[in-house]
């Protein structure tokens, strides 16, 4: 069985939430073909695209990634792996509400 769009996407989140990456992740998520897990990709997909945008490709201080990492870090693994474990769709539901909270905190 070949890994999941999702899979794959949680796999580099070890790699960091640099701008590369993020698009990395943005792409897996769009890659992502299982009906139940298709609301978890399009959502990660918009997550890291935009933070993505936010940071840019030019050069950054490493202190700047390390805040972007420790605010999203949590809520996308446990985004990704409610989804990728198959957790019920009230569980998934909950962990993208509050990915989408953190996103749009001040």
């Amino acid at each position: 069985m070949s890994d999941s769009g999702l899979k794959k996407a949680r796999e580099l989140t070890s790699s960091g939430f640099h701008h590369d990456n993020l698009l990395k992740m943005a792409k897996h998520c769009r890659e992502e073909t299982h009906p139940d897990k298709l609301l978890t990709a399009y959502i990660l997909n918009r997550v890291f695209s935009e933070m993505a945008e936010q940071l840019g490709d030019d050069p950054l201080f490493m202190s700047e990634l390390r805040k972007l990492e420790a605010k999203y870090r949590t809520a996308v693994n446990l985004a990704l792996e409610s989804a990728v474990a198959g957790t019920s769709p009230e569980e998934q539901k909950r962990r993208l509400t509050d990915l989408i909270r953190l996103c749009w905190s001040l």
